[in-house]
């Protein structure tokens, strides 16, 4: 009942994400495994007037679910995967009334991976790498008293999605959006300081324009050795027409 919970919730999230820009396409969502628990932290470390504040989590576990044409059958549906992001922002709020935006820098660059817990049974068995993110640029936006708030890519980011199962080579437009949700305590920061630290839980999803391709896996060894026989074959006929006399063959 579990797994068919979690696999309708993810599938529901996933029909219905929205991604940061309308040009992208949604190839990848998760949420957590137990989806109130706080498992994100917000620690603020302003000091004086210099101003930081990190997000971070580590080896939270999730379901990831990958949205692409022709994945193998043990990559379908929910992904018993864990989770670990770190974001670091050196600078402050910003915002009037409510609103606050904080902005993740270019000094720290960001990191998600999302690191399956078993290898794919396809494949050279040893890939796990759902999805691995690197990017400069983004930005926390939150309204003040508020325990739900939204960090995602903006038009300045610049960012890197690599993936032992998706192939990004051709890929023009990349975008990422986090939910955050149940934060206690609220969200709380005076305009060009960082919020108080918090605890949350959190759902996201990735997008890109065009959609990535799936990466074919090494051969299984029942492929190796018909690639092996063709190969055979393939020699043995260039030798008899090496050997035959000069006519013999057409």
């Amino acid at each position: 009942m579990k797994c068919s919970y979690a696999y309708l919730a993810a599938a529901a999230l996933l029909a219905s994400a929205a991604p940061a820009f309308a040009s992208t396409e949604t190839f990848g969502q998760f949420i957590q495994q137990t989806p109130n628990a706080r498992l994100f932290t917000y620690t603020k470390q302003d000091s004086g007037a210099n101003k930081k504040a990190e997000i971070k989590g580590t080896s939270i576990p999730v379901y990831y679910l990958l949205a692409a044409a022709g994945l193998p059958a043990d990559l379908l549906g929910p992904q018993n995967a864990t989770l670990s992001v770190d974001f670091v922002s050196n600078l402050g709020t910003t915002g009037t009334g409510n609103s606050r935006t904080q902005l993740f820098d270019t000094v720290t660059n960001g990191s998600i991976s999302f690191i399956r817990n078993t290898a794919a049974a396809e494949g050279n068995g040893t890939r796990t790498n759902l999805l691995t993110v690197t990017f400069s640029n983004a930005e926390l936006d939150a309204s003040q008293n508020n325990g739900s708030f939204t960090f995602k890519s903006n038009d300045n980011s610049v960012i890197t999605f690599t993936s032992d199962f998706l192939d990004f080579s051709n890929v023009v437009d990349k975008d990422f959006s986090f939910s955050f949700s149940g934060s206690s305590p609220s969200f709380n920061a005076p305009v060009g300081s960082s919020s108080r630290s918090l605890s949350f839980s959190g759902s996201g999803t990735f997008a890109s324009d065009p959609a990535p391709l799936v990466v074919g896996g090494v051969p299984e060894p029942a492929s190796w050795a018909l690639m092996l026989g063709g190969f055979g074959l393939l020699g043995a006929t260039l030798r008899m027409r090496k050997t035959a006399p000069l006519g013999a063959i057409a």
